[in-house]
């Protein structure tokens, strides 16, 4: 199969291929795309030629549709019919829940309704999308990136401890914070945004930065709501990519870390948490080590891309 992947996002093109700073165009799009035989990548500006697009979908089976940004769905609804008049399977990817977003609901229901396949990245989000679209919805997670690294165990009373993320769920630090007075705590995420007055050390975000505060803390914490549907679809991608780089994760119960919980802490206070690391570090060393084994089984970028594979030859056949 020859498939094309959209990022609606910008591309960086390096040495080692094409790369993006938002993660989602990586986990969803790069790195499926990087292990899946057939496969191209581009990306879709808005600027883009509508006269010669298809010339850039010529010979294509499916094409993959990454996440959109637009409440304007208009151009990507007449790629999609020009798309599967010529017999091109499409797929329209998911990861966040916009669909009761006042200003993005529309235009994402739209596509759904479009495709020929919806693929999200949790189960939850999967109900989310069959309640306002018909099309049939496949769940395929996010993969990790970056070498496995070795477990570690913490010890001592002074834990270093990481959180890494996007500013959008910079509030859910709220949530943590109060509970981790009594740790040192370091902050990885876009300058600017408020992180830098929270009281801890903070690092400006990038894709090397975070790997490298990965083998120099002790533990990750993630924060969040549980009780917010919208953080609730969430995948566990920062949980087994901090598991993938050997670190024990402390983290709030959403549904997709509940499924993790054997190799973390998985609670409501995270202060607790960090107290039994302190004092348990050859156990969560274990726990880290059989974690890995299931990251490399559900969560390693061929086991992804063999889901990746299912649903995009689930569209084609359809």
């Amino acid at each position: 199969m020859k498939v094309v992947w959209v990022s609606f996002a910008p591309l960086e093109k390096t040495p080692r291929g094409w790369t993006s700073q938002l993660a989602s165009a990586r986990y969803r799009m790069l790195i499926p795309a990087s292990v899946l035989e057939g496969s191209k990548v581009m990306h879709l500006a808005p600027s883009a030629n509508r006269r010669t697009l298809l010339e850039r979908f010529r010979g294509a089976d499916a094409v993959v549709l990454g996440k959109f940004f637009s409440n304007d769905a208009g151009p990507v609804l007449d790629l999609v019919a020009n798309l599967k008049s010529a017999g091109v399977a499409v797929l329209a990817d998911y990861s966040d829940d916009h669909f009761s977003n006042p200003v993005l609901a529309d235009a994402h229901r739209a596509l759904a309704d479009a495709a020929d396949r919806v693929v999200a990245s949790t189960p939850g989000l999967a109900e989310v999308i069959a309640q306002h679209s018909a099309t049939p919805v496949s769940v395929v997670t996010d993969p990790v990136e970056g070498r496995k690294g070795e477990p570690h165990a913490p010890s001592g009373d002074r834990l270093r401890l990481l959180w890494f993320g996007h500013q959008s769920n910079l509030d859910t630090l709220q949530h943590a914070l109060p509970q981790l007075r009594e740790f040192s705590v370091t902050l990885v995420t876009a300058p600017g945004f408020g992180a830098e007055q929270l009281g801890a050390r903070f690092h400006p975000w990038s894709v090397q930065s975070v790997f490298d505060e990965l083998r120099q803390c002790d533990a990750v914490f993630i924060p969040s709501n549980p009780r917010d549907p919208r953080k609730a679809v969430k995948s566990p991608n920062r949980f087994t990519e901090s598991l993938w780089a050997g670190r024990f994760v402390l983290a709030h119960p959403l549904p997709a870390y509940r499924e993790l919980a054997d190799y973390g802490w998985v609670a409501e206070d995270l202060g607790e948490g960090a107290r039994w690391l302190a004092t348990h570090g050859e156990e969560a060393r274990q726990r880290v080590e059989r974690g890995q084994q299931v990251v490399a089984e559900r969560y390693s970028p061929h086991a992804v891309g063999a889901a990746w594979r299912q649903a995009i030859e689930s569209a084609v056949r359809r």
